[in-house]
């Protein structure tokens, strides 16, 4: 989809190495700033506890810096890929990182920046667990879309 395969649709396993290792970090630095992260251990259910610190962030009791947002969406992220696979690939400026999820079948592209940073921004127009069920849901019927 976007371009981390190469013509003979092997995947360049250094460069998602890469994205690993640095999306991982950025998630840390987000749990770092985050009080209480007892409830973030990267399952799926764990998605309403980052949901409740946005709605933290949102209402001004938390302060995230915008690297730390950031991070909140690697954390979303990891959650998708570390359930659902994908690769890391490098998309547009709402968006710089994305994940997509069944290439070569099929491209479900999780854009969880944008989404984050509005979440931040704008409060709950629809909730990050009702977010990543829409993603999962494409995953699950194998039909390529973008989520975001």
């Amino acid at each position: 989809m976007f371009g981390f395969l190469k013509n003979t649709q092997q995947v360049d396993e250094e460069v998602q190495d890469e994205f690993i290792e640095r999306v991982n970090g950025a998630a840390q630095d987000f749990l770092d700033a985050v009080p209480d992260t007892s409830a973030m251990d990267y399952s799926v259910e764990s998605i309403a506890a980052l949901d409740a610190v946005l709605e933290a962030a949102h209402r001004g009791l938390l302060t995230l810096t915008p690297m730390q947002t950031v991070g909140a969406a690697a954390y979303l992220y990891e959650v998708a890929r570390r359930r659902y696979g994908g690769l890391y690939e490098v998309c547009d400026d709402a968006d710089p990182v994305v994940l997509v999820t069944g290439e070569p079948e099929f491209d479900v592209c999780l854009c969880a920046i944008s989404k984050v940073e509005r979440r931040v921004r704008d409060g709950a127009t629809d909730t990050l667990p009702e977010f990543f069920q829409q993603y999962v849901r494409a995953v699950n019927a194998r039909a390529s879309d973008t989520i975001r």
